[in-house]
């Protein structure tokens, strides 16, 4: 009996002790946290870009002369980079086209400027005309009468029988042709001819002066009427001291032609010489002397290394929205590992594009910094924090 309870009194104790140990253990293993993960942003691999850059070609065909400039020359906006050849004959047109300019300009200011004293005139111009029609009226109402008329009847009659006279004493001459040049009676009939043709002449001269008289005083009053119609025309047309319509509109079209030849010459001599659009540096030359180029050709290549951009067109539609101009972004080139810069978003771009068959836009990055060491196109891992 006395066994039976050690036994039981011992199995007790151990089943006390086993029980507090998993207590024990209960307390002093604490249950796993799980581990917060933390999301670091968008990243988004960019290239490096120069603030600005062109390749420059040459809008015409031609031979080169001469290349002004050589690869890592600095230029300015504006400074000549290269030529073709006969950019002398252009320069001579373009001269003479700035010529031509110049003249039309004086003749249409000349027009201007004389538009007063071409009215005053044309209004005198006006007076003489009416004094003249007043004139000329006079004389065809001195003319445009029944005795006129009747005179010029008589004289018309007068001239007829005078021919008539004449007729007879040529025929009478002729009938006694056969006598003597100092027979009697053919000197008669000469003295008679000689009578009848100055009878006739005087005849004549009588019925074409009045005649005449009418026709000119008729012709000189229609004149006058055209003069008085064209002088108060043209002082219609140059009322307020204005010049003539037409002659204003023959001026400004001659200014007009003379403006488009001088354009036409400035943009041949422009397009035989390359210019720098913008201050930079000559990063590519691909010209050569004496060799033709045309406008397919790449001339040269010009950046602004004034600032580095960074350009990204990896973000998605989902990624974008997250990104906002003037955000601050980290970036790490993969030619400089393990050194940080620091960029700004400049601009997002408003159009899409579809690369893989995500809608992707263009991010541009100002970078902040800058290092010797960087060169246009290196790759780089731009992170936009959230």
């Amino acid at each position: 009996m006395n066994k039976k309870w050690k036994l039981l009194s011992l199995g007790l104790i151990i089943g006390l002790m086993l029980l507090g140990c998993d207590l024990i253990a209960a307390e002093t293993i604490p249950t796993p946290m799980p581990t917060p993960v933390i999301d670091p942003g968008v990243i988004a691999e960019a290239n490096l870009v120069p603030a600005d850059h062109v390749t420059l070609r040459f809008a015409m065909p031609g031979q080169v002369a001469a290349t002004l400039v050589a690869e890592g020359d600095h230029v300015e906006k504006g400074q000549t980079l290269a030529r073709l050849k006969n950019t002398e004959s252009l320069e001579a047109q373009l001269k003479s086209t700035e010529l031509g300019v110049m003249e039309a300009e004086q003749n249409l200011q000349a027009l201007e400027d004389n538009a007063r004293i071409v009215a005053e005139n044309v209004r005198v111009d006006l007076a003489t005309a009416r004094q003249g029609l007043v004139d000329a009226e006079r004389a065809w109402d001195a003319i445009d009468t029944e005795d006129f008329i009747e005179t010029l009847d008589d004289a018309r009659l007068d001239l007829i029988e005078a021919q008539k006279d004449l007729e007879d004493a040529q025929e009478n001459l002729a009938d006694h042709q056969e006598l003597d040049e100092d027979n009697p009676v053919r000197q008669q009939y000469e003295d008679e001819l000689d009578e009848a043709q100055a009878a006739y002449d005087d005849a004549r001269w009588a019925f074409e002066t009045l005649e005449n008289q009418k026709a000119l005083a008729e012709a000189q009053l229609g004149a006058a009427q055209a003069a008085v119609a064209d002088a108060e025309r043209r002082v219609e047309a140059t009322q307020d001291g204005q010049p003539d319509p037409e002659d204003l509109a023959l001026a400004d079209a001659n200014l007009a032609h003379a403006k488009a030849q001088l354009q036409a010459a400035k943009r041949a001599l422009y397009d035989s010489t390359l210019t720098a659009p913008f201050a930079g540096k000559v990063v590519r030359v691909d010209l050569t002397e004496g060799t033709y180029t045309s406008p397919s050709e790449a001339a040269m290549v010009l950046a602004d290394l004034s600032a580095w951009y960074l350009e990204t067109k990896d973000l998605t539609e989902n990624q974008v929205v997250g990104v906002e101009e003037g955000q601050e972004v980290t970036i790490t080139f993969d030619a400089l590992p393990g050194k940080t810069f620091t960029g700004e978003v400049e601009s997002i771009s408003e159009y899409f594009l579809e690369r893989f068959g995500d809608i992707t836009y263009v991010v541009r990055i100002r970078l902040l910094e800058t290092d010797a060491r960087l060169r246009w196109g290196m790759t780089a891992e731009v992170l936009f924090p959230d």
